[in-house]
């Protein structure tokens, strides 16, 4: 039942209330007037003076809670003016239970945390923002030690006491055999369970011997050059700026949107990505045809900031508790996202109001329909940029330690993924198919018309040349065998202009 609605035990909920109002209204200099509308301002003075004659937060929220009922019930008035107070007194009850349990306070940390949430599931939030973890992956590991704490029969933090590396196990096990999950999906539940038992029981998980959920080897998507021109072709604007940032500088679609001003070196010719995943930062090369545009979103920007700044509400969300060190920095052009929202958004854990950056679900909506357009089959998402970026600096010869650092990898053995055998130049690999098909073709081309019908001008006695051509037929193969490695091959023996030349254009195109 909420707090709001009108209480089973009434007399005694409106006795409290109509002592904490006459206490109110005293103070207020309102004694003898039993309906004085207060305002919410005359509720946060009163409260305030609670507090500095150093009464507990959760005394205060009584007294809130009493004023409420008082209005509610005695003056029958409206008591929806009055529900930012509630959150706030909320935040304060949970702060100062956070001191006496000896962990960080809510200020050193981002958003509220519910007070009703299990007590392991609120400190586990507190370590994960202290320890700057994004609100998407803050979500998604709370979801998974629930889900473990319902599995296990847990409730509160003491309950954890005898869990140890064989609960885990068991746990994962479940989700595997009996759950059916995606891999991606134990491997979240792993590594929630994993940082929970680092940063709040403070102590190691042990060895896990889990059933994994299967994951055979998977192959990027990756478009041709002439299939990333094309899809550039059904973009403009500002969805067209971040399809050529994701490819020409290999960004995941979260650290293009999430682009702020200070972010672009014009005149070093660099784009500094921070809060990458891992929390990693990293420097990349500013593509020079990306300088321009990028100059005009900045003027662009500025003008949109000069209008918050004149209506009061220039914001923008600041990590790490950079507000507390950096006080104005919300305000300032420098740290605002390039590419901002035209409305302004809610943070979900302060309830702060911010130009929060565009929604990770605008350019993929865009980036479909131009797929579509340019007829290409392929399953293509944003990340297929970055899957071309790095293929096509190997298939150019960069040297895979410099992909590495240019995508951020810890591992050079997560770059190694774009090795795969593909055909690119100097390094094509021609099917036995076609290399038989392809020969035999060009024979029909040198024999000129004949009478023979095509099994006879096919197959001779050598196997791959014409019956009677012996060890040419062979050195012909052996040409069209160094052609396909990149190289021209040489116009064949008795060949005149109608000859076939094989050039890495020709394979190309074939």
């Amino acid at each position: 039942m909420s707090m709001f609605e009108k209480p089973s035990q009434q007399e005694q909920e409106l006795k409290w209330a109509k002592i904490w109002f006459k206490q109110f209204s005293h103070f207020h200099k309102r004694s003898g007037k039993p309906n004085w509308d207060f305002s919410p301002d005359d509720v946060i003075l009163f409260l305030q003076s609670k507090r500095d004659q150093r009464m507990p937060a959760w005394k205060r929220m009584k007294i809130l809670k009493g004023l409420m009922v008082y209005r509610r019930f005695e003056q029958e008035l409206p008591i929806d003016p009055f529900s930012f107070i509630v959150e706030k007194m909320k935040e304060i009850v949970a702060n100062e239970r956070a001191k006496q349990d000896g962990y960080d306070t809510i200020e050193d940390v981002v958003g509220k945390i519910d007070p009703k949430e299990p007590d392991a599931i609120q400190q586990f939030r507190r370590a994960l923002r202290k320890d700057g973890m994004r609100l998407q992956t803050e979500r998604s590991y709370v979801a998974k030690v629930k889900a473990f704490m319902a599995d296990r029969g847990l409730s509160c933090l003491a309950d954890f006491a005898t869990v140890g590396a064989s609960d885990v196990e068991a746990h994962l096990t479940d989700l595997a055999v009996d759950g059916n999950v995606a891999p991606s999906t134990q491997n979240t539940a792993f590594h929630g369970l994993l940082k929970f038992f680092t940063l709040v029981l403070k102590r190691d998980m042990g060895p896990i011997e889990a059933i994994r959920a299967s994951k055979g080897k998977q192959v990027p998507t990756v478009m041709s050059t002439r299939e990333v021109a094309l899809v550039f072709d059904g973009l403009e604007g500002l969805h067209l700026t971040i399809a050529q940032l994701l490819y020409g500088c290999g960004m995941r679609i979260s650290e293009a949107i999430r682009l702020r001003v200070k972010d672009i070196d014009f005149d070093n010719g660099l784009i500094e990505i921070h809060g990458a995943k891992g929390n990693k930062s990293r420097l990349v090369p500013l593509p020079a045809e990306l300088a321009e545009p990028l100059r005009r979103y900045v003027e662009s920007r500025r003008a949109l900031h000069e209008h918050d700044l004149a209506n009061g509400t220039a914001s923008v969300w600041l990590p790490h508790a950079l507000h507390r060190k950096y006080p104005t920095a919300h305000r300032e052009f420098r740290w605002q996202y390039l590419f901002a929202s035209h409305r302004l958004s809610r943070d979900p854990r302060t309830g702060d109001r911010h130009r929060h950056h565009l929604h990770y679900e605008t350019f993929p909506r865009h980036l479909k329909v131009a797929v579509d357009q340019a007829g290409i089959d392929k399953h293509v998402t944003s990340h297929t940029f970055r899957h071309c970026f790095a293929t096509h600096l190997l298939w150019t010869g960069t040297d895979i330690r410099a992909v590495q650092e240019l995508l951020g990898h810890s591992d050079v053995k997560t770059t190694m993924i774009y090795t795969h055998v593909m055909n690119r130049p100097g390094v094509r690999v021609v099917s036995p198919l076609d290399r038989l098909t392809g020969d035999a073709n060009r024979r029909r081309v040198d024999a000129g018309p004949s009478e023979a019908g095509p099994s006879e001008a096919g197959f001779g006695d050598s196997g791959f040349g014409d019956s009677g051509r012996g060890d040419a037929g062979r050195n012909e193969f052996a040409k069209d065998e160094f052609a396909s490695y990149g190289q021209a091959g040489d116009v064949q023996a008795g060949d005149d202009s109608n000859g076939v030349r094989e050039t890495p254009s020709n394979y190309l195109v074939r």
